[in-house]
């Protein structure tokens, strides 16, 4: 489909030696309880209000993309055994600054307004849908700790997927040993969640995954994974440039690279970041010399979200549980060895100079799509 001076943008990833986090016996204790189906259980009053109050918590925060990166974020500092829980932080800030950058100088030029609000209904709607699955889970859990008691077997009551419920009973019952293992099965949970209610969703796939605005994209390099962290030079960017997004198996080993990169490479400095640094939909919150959330001529103007894009209210999910067979997934119980956080700083600024380029050539091509 691409003529091949595209593909010399491409740099294709090096095997890295595979790292198992599952023994034979965890593995199989986890096969024994995959194989029988748990119904929802009738709840106790005591029981009800747990599931009502964990309701209500995860509306209050899913308001947009900065209150669920913010909650992300909250939550990880109660609890930092939930390594998920950091990382889906660090990776939604990415998705407020995509969505930010369809109303920003960056790309302002390349994209119609049907396409920016085609682009940001599928970010926004990726980004809401797994804060709804997931972040129950993780408030179940802290409540579990709290209480001293076990409530993994209340997670039907929030549409999560059988899958999880022997995964937490399992972290729960070890006392938490086994963090890697919670952690991918998190995103194999959470892709296989996207998969079914976006990735496979017939309007998203005709007229985002499959445009070729999205494809030329990819191809080119723009679509980075940022982290930024605190370094001895002030603040850099690790990260890595996402291929493939279309594919399953490809996401979720972006997702186990990217948590080797961001706990075992940058963690210190990236949290440093977090913290100090609120989230806004701006890039101006990890390079505000470059970038600014004003409008102002020696800056590229990234808005801040809550600015550019209004709240979306989001319609009652219909939930169909993805999960049917073990075999299927055993095969991503492992974590990249010797992965190295990259620095991505050099890359993301030679994009903004392509981008900048880009988007002179397009209004020189004013009938173009």
């Amino acid at each position: 489909m691409f003529p091949k001076w595209l593909s010399s943008f491409i740099r294709p990833q090096a095997d890295e030696e595979e790292v198992m986090i599952l023994s034979k016996i965890e593995l199989f204790r986890l096969q024994k309880k995959w194989m029988h189906d748990r119904p929802k259980a009738d709840l106790s009053n005591a029981e009800e209000a747990v599931v009502s109050s964990i309701k209500e918590n995860t509306d209050y925060y899913k308001k947009n993309n900065v209150t669920r990166t913010k909650a992300y974020l909250e939550l990880y500092q109660r609890n930092p055994e939930l390594h998920w829980a950091f990382l889906a932080h660090m990776v939604s800030r990415n998705a407020g600054w995509n969505m930010t950058d369809l109303k920003g100088h960056s790309i302002n030029q390349l994209l119609s307004y049907n396409q920016k609000a085609l682009f940001f209904r599928f970010l926004e709607k990726a980004n809401y849908l797994i804060f709804e699955d997931a972040f129950p889970q993780l408030l179940l859990y802290e409540k579990s700790k709290s209480d001293r008691i076990n409530y993994a077997h209340l997670l039907p009551h929030f549409g999560v997927s059988l899958f999880m419920l022997p995964i937490w009973q399992q972290f729960i019952d070890d006392h938490n040993k086994n963090v890697e293992m919670l952690t991918v099965s998190l995103i194999i949970n959470e892709q296989h969640f996207l998969e079914t209610h976006v990735m496979q969703n017939a309007f998203f796939k005709k007229n985002v995954l499959q445009s070729f605005t999205f494809q030329l994209q990819e191809r080119l390099g723009f679509t980075h994974i940022l982290f930024p962290h605190f370094a001895a030079d002030g603040i850099e960017l690790a990260g890595l440039t996402v291929q493939q997004f279309s594919s399953l198996p490809s996401r979720i080993e972006i997702g186990k690279n990217l948590y080797v990169q961001l706990f075992k490479g940058v963690l210190n400095g990236a949290q440093t970041f977090a913290y100090e640094k609120n989230h806004t939909g701006s890039r101006s919150d990890y390079f505000p010399d470059l970038f600014s959330c004003k409008k102002e001529l020696t800056k590229i103007w990234s808005p801040l979200l809550t600015s550019v894009w209004e709240d979306v209210q989001h319609p009652e999910l219909n939930r169909a549980d993805w999960f049917k067979n073990s075999a299927d997934i055993e095969k991503y119980y492992s974590l990249p060895g010797n992965v190295k956080a990259g620095n991505m700083t050099a890359k993301h600024l030679l994009n903004i100079v392509k981008l900048s380029g880009l988007n002179e050539l397009q209004q020189l091509m004013p009938y173009s799509n």
